[in-house]
């Protein structure tokens, strides 16, 4: 079977973000969305930087991706897939449903 990634509520990726140190959050948003607001720690993620990050990031590393609203982020994760990742997640709402995750009390 084909390895895939999870589409995972706000909710819980904001848990996973927390109890996971090593996890990677990258915004897939365009870059003026991304400098207007963006989750802590999130990295700004464009086709063109997509290579060096696979240098750098381990291939057991969870990676989430969000975006407007849950459908980029979904081709971005299957790039890590494509590439062997094992753990990857894009975020079903995108950024909102994150940002009213992280900031609600855990």
């Amino acid at each position: 079977m084909a390895a895939t990634f999870e589409c995972i509520p706000g909710q819980t990726a904001a848990e996973l973000l927390r109890d996971e140190p090593g996890a990677v959050l990258f915004d897939v948003r365009d870059a003026t969305a991304y400098r207007n607001g963006h989750i802590d720690g999130a990295a700004h993620l464009s086709e063109d930087r997509l290579p060096g990050w696979l240098k750098r990031i381990p291939r057991e590393a969870p990676v989430l991706i969000y975006c407007y609203h849950g459908n980029a982020s979904k081709t971005y994760a299957q790039m890590f897939i494509d590439f062997r990742y094992t753990r990857v997640y894009s975020v079903d709402g995108g950024y909102p449903a994150l940002e009213m995750a992280m900031t609600a009390p855990a």
